[in-house]
């Protein structure tokens, strides 16, 4: 389990202070996938990166599994970050290393022998479907493929945790769609714990348990993916879930209900589908 508890950041420049992270409370349980939204600046990438302590909080307290990291030895907190996986919108490989290496690097690093190292990295590249690219070099596969490889190099020492920063931006969508299965499937199969910092709200809601809003260096929202889409109570939740562009005049007693339909590749469908939500007595919100 990942407790943050009280945690702050604040960037000190020259006769400026810049405050990324202020309060923050979150618990992540073991096994679930976790979303963190929020608008550009509000504080997304920084808090993730306080999870693994590549960013030092300022103040208060990040616990993994009952033992508060900020107070642990460099020795002892690069044992723990084997077990925090973490992966990158820019994928971040190595482009003068082959995919093999790629994954193999950490299982070198952390000491583990050469054929070992590989065995496990052609099991997790088996795993991503690459591993018929074993060979291959990072300026020969397309985005989805490099973004494959950082999973499976994320994996390759057998982390609990797996942090997504930004990690389907740069793809297009129905390659972050087969991404996002992926994930799906690891953590299902693997049991690994993954937090997935995101901007886009169909991320979210394909893959996530649980999510929490950030705005302006605090959580403003927190809950089960279902009530906080179906219901956002706070204003940056209902700009970035239901922007305000896009909405009807607000109703007033009765249910919500959330209807998320993929329209069907023929016209004639799609238009009797579209006729069916107009001639509708329920009050819709549309989201394109």
């Amino acid at each position: 389990m990942i407790e943050l508890k009280s945690l702050g950041k604040t960037y000190r420049t020259a006769g400026e202070e810049i405050t990324a992270l202020e309060g923050i409370e979150l618990t992540i349980h073991d096994g679930e996938i976790y979303g963190i939204i929020g608008l550009s600046g509000a504080g997304k990438s920084t808090l993730v990166r306080c999870i693994n302590l590549l960013e030092r909080p300022t103040s208060g307290r990040v616990v993994i599994d009952g033992q508060d990291i900020t107070s642990v030895s460099r020795k002892r907190l690069l044992e723990i970050r084997r077990s925090i996986g973490m992966i990158f919108q820019g994928f971040h490989l190595l482009e003068q290393s082959t995919v093999l290496h790629n994954v193999t690097f950490p299982l070198e690093v952390a000491g583990t022998r050469r054929r070992d190292a590989v065995g496990r990295a052609m099991e997790l590249l088996e795993i991503v479907g690459l591993a018929d690219r074993a060979n291959a070099y990072p300026s020969q596969l397309s985005g989805g493929q490099k973004q494959r490889v950082a999973i499976a190099r994320a994996l390759a020492t057998r982390p609990k945790y797996l942090l997504c920063d930004e990690a389907t931006s740069a793809l297009d969508p129905n390659t972050t769609r087969s991404i996002l299965d992926l994930l799906a499937e690891i953590n299902r199969k693997m049991g690994v714990t993954i937090v997935i910092i995101t901007h886009e709200m169909k991320v979210v809601e394909q893959i996530c348990d649980r999510v929490a809003v950030l705005d302006q260096s605090r959580i403003v929202e927190e809950g089960k993916v279902s009530e906080v889409f179906a219901d956002p109570k706070s204003a940056i939740a209902k700009e970035l879930i239901l922007p305000e562009r896009r909405l009807r005049a607000k109703a007033h007693g009765g249910q919500r209900v959330r209807i998320l339909l993929e329209m069907p590749a023929s016209e004639s469908e799609a238009e009797k589908v579209t006729r069916w939500l107009k001639d509708s007595p329920v009050e819709l919100q549309e989201e394109g």
